[in-house]
Parts: structure tokens; C-alpha cells; sequence
């Protein structure tokens, strides 16, 4: 794992976490593409009914649910406490049956399962917050099955949204902007709590992440951009009532090459 704050700020801010994107979700609800996007790839591969599938970062436990009613042997994991035990309260309260599922403690960079075990491995929001691409790859492709499939999604660097994203983050540093930041946000525009991460989350080039995939054995079968902007932040939480029927719009446009608009870029790899 990157950095200890990245675990410190999930476990304080879960409860939050889950009310913001999956409870209340909101005007334009990022996650919610994203998370539907994964479950349209899902449905499009060739998988056996018995197939087991492995949410790394797995956060409140959406995913899992919405899998196991799929009727699929489903494990989740993550590096919150707080996640998991929302993840488990989840799974409980829908009535599901708990032999199909498993949510545990756990990181992306030491998978603690035997070798070709997955035939599918979801892995969302998660290697923004790792120092580097490589300990969590040889763990993922250890554990996945030869001609299994890997659904993961990067941070595009090229967004419009981030070109403004380190002046923000450096502005937000200072408790006394950031309080009277917060304040407009979450009381004038009534657009919920102004997020500041103590840590730099990574991005990634797009193609070259394709490239490095394919250069390890996997084989891109289609992607979708998500969490579209058309002007960088934070005008786009400002002017919302423009900017977000528009990025809503953009959602239509998400398998396309969407790299200046696009935030998410979110891929479906078979492992070759």
C-alpha cells in the first residue's frame, strides 16, 4: 500500500463514503456508471456458473451484493475495516445467501489466495493509492486464472477536470481556505462535503496503461470513460446546473476514445 493515510482516511470517511455515492448517489452519480459499466462487462464474458469472482477494494459492498444475486461465488476485500463491516452489514440485510459470498481484510499487493484461483477479478478505485504498478500486477495475475478476466479501472491524467486539480489540492491544504471552501460548498451550494485526500492519488496515460497490460500477458477487450467534465474543476461543481446535464449526456459517448472528457477510464482485460 502507497501510504497509511490512504487506510486512515477510508476507515474515518467510510460511513460517508457510502451515503455519498451509493445511499443518496446524487445528481450525476460517478460511481454508479462505473459500477454499472463493471456489471455490463461482467455480463458480456464467457464465465462458468461456478465461476468465482474476487472485488479487490470492494469499499461498502455494492459490487458484492448485486454479484451474489447474480448467483456467483463472490469474495471481497479491502483495506478499511470500516468498508468491510459496512460491506458485511450490507450483504445481512439483503437476505443473501453468506455461502456465496466472503468479505475480509485485505491488500492488493499480498492477495492471501492460492494461485489460479479467480476466473474474474474486479479491481475499481484501487491502484490510484499504490506506489507503483508492478507488486499489485504479479499478485493479480498469479491468483487469476490463464484466460480469466481482469476488470480494472485508472485515473486519466488527461482530463480536463484534473488540469486544475494541484492548485486545488494545494489551496485546500490550508485549513483556513479549506473551511471557507467547504462552507460554500456544503452550505451556499448544498453540493456535500468539500473531499481533501492527505495523499496524492497516481494517474495514469490511458494508452499507455493498455500498453503495459498487453505487455503482461493481457489482452484489452474494451474499455468505457466515466465521470465526464467539460471544463476543469471546480467550475464544474459551481456551474452544475450546466455542466451536469452535459457530463450526463457524455455518459452516451463512453466506449469511445473519450480521453480529454473522461475522467475514469475503466477496462476489460483477458489474461492470454
Amino acid at each position: 500500500m502507497k501510504d497509511k493515510n490512504v487506510k486512515e482516511y477510508y476507515e474515518k470517511e467510510a460511513r460517508c463514503y457510502d451515503n455519498e455515492f451509493y445511499i443518496s448517489e446524487g445528481k450525476y452519480p460517478t460511481l454508479r456508471y462505473r459500477h454499472n459499466y463493471i456489471l455490463k462487462m461482467i455480463s458480456e464474458i464467457d464465465i462458468d456458473d461456478n465461476a468465482k469472482i474476487l472485488d479487490v477494494g470492494c469499499g461498502p459492498g455494492e459490487m458484492v451484493k448485486d454479484l451474489v444475486q447474480l448467483n456467483r461465488k463472490v469474495y471481497g476485500i479491502d483495506i478499511a475495516k470500516e468498508m468491510v463491516q459496512i460491506a458485511n452489514e450490507r450483504i445481512k440485510k439483503e437476505s443473501i445467501n453468506l455461502a456465496q459470498v466472503n468479505i475480509a481484510e485485505g491488500d492488493i499487493e499480498n492477495l492471501n489466495f492460492d494461485d489460479d484461483f479467480f476466473d474474474v477479478i474486479i479491481c475499481s478505485g484501487v491502484v490510484e493509492y499504490l506506489k507503483d504498478d508492478v507488486t499489485w500486477l504479479s499478485e493479480i495475475k498469479r491468483t487469476l486464472k490463464t484466460n480469466g478476466y481482469l476488470i480494472i479501472n485508472v485515473t486519466n491524467k488527461y482530463s480536463v477536470r484534473r488540469w486544475t486539480t494541484s492548485i486545488i489540492e494545494k489551496i485546500k491544504s490550508s485549513k483556513f481556505f479549506y473551511g471557507i471552501m467547504n462552507f460554500f460548498k456544503e452550505t451556499i451550494l448544498r453540493k456535500g462535503k468539500l473531499h481533501h485526500f492527505p495523499f496524492k492519488p497516481r494517474v495514469h496515460s490511458p494508452n499507455k496503461f493498455d500498453k503495459y497490460m498487453t505487455e503482461n500477458n493481457f489482452k484489452k477487450i474494451k474499455h468505457n470513460y466515466f465521470d465526464f467534465a467539460i471544463c476543469p474543476a471546480p467550475t464544474d461543481t459551481i456551474f452544475s446546473f450546466i455542466s451536469i446535464p452535459l457530463r450526463k449526456y457524455m455518459e452516451k459517448f463512453s466506449e469511445r476514445n473519450m480521453i480529454f472528457n473522461g475522467t475514469g477510464y475503466i477496462v476489460l482485460f483477458k489474461k492470454v
